[in-house]
C-alpha cells in the first residue's frame, strides 16, 4: 500500500485499469481492501462511474453495503454521480437503500 493506504488493487481501478483489476482479483487481491479513508475498489468504481468495473468487482464478491469512514457507501457515490444504470444495478444486487449519509 502506499501513503494514502491504496493497494495495487485500488489504484488500478482509479486508473480504470480493467485488464490489471481483472489480473489482481484473479490472483488472490482482497477484493474489499480499504485505503486510509475507508474506501473500497468499488466505491472507487463508482465514484468513476465505471460500469464495467463495478458489475466485475460486485460479481467477484465486493460488498455492496461496506461504509467509508465518511459512511457512504458505493450506492452513494452512485447517487452523487447521478448515475441511474448504476444505482438501479447496486440496488439490484443488494445496495441497501437504508443506508444514509
Amino acid at each position: 500500500k502506499d501513503s494514502k493506504g491504496d493497494s495495487l488493487l485500488i489504484n488500478a481501478c482509479k486508473m480504470e485499469n480493467e485488464e490489471i483489476v481483472e489480473i489482481l482479483v484473479e490472483n488472490g487481491a482482497d477484493i474489499n481492501t480499504e485505503n486510509n479513508d475507508g474506501n473500497t475498489p468499488l466505491m472507487i468504481a463508482c465514484n468513476k462511474k465505471n460500469e464495467n468495473l463495478i458489475k466485475y468487482l460486485v460479481n467477484h464478491g465486493a460488498n455492496i453495503n461496506k461504509e467509508n469512514k465518511e459512511g457512504k457507501t458505493p450506492l452513494i457515490f452512485a447517487c452523487r454521480n447521478e448515475n441511474e444504470n448504476l444505482i438501479t444495478y447496486l440496488i439490484d444486487h443488494g445496495g441497501n437503500v437504508n443506508l444514509s449519509n
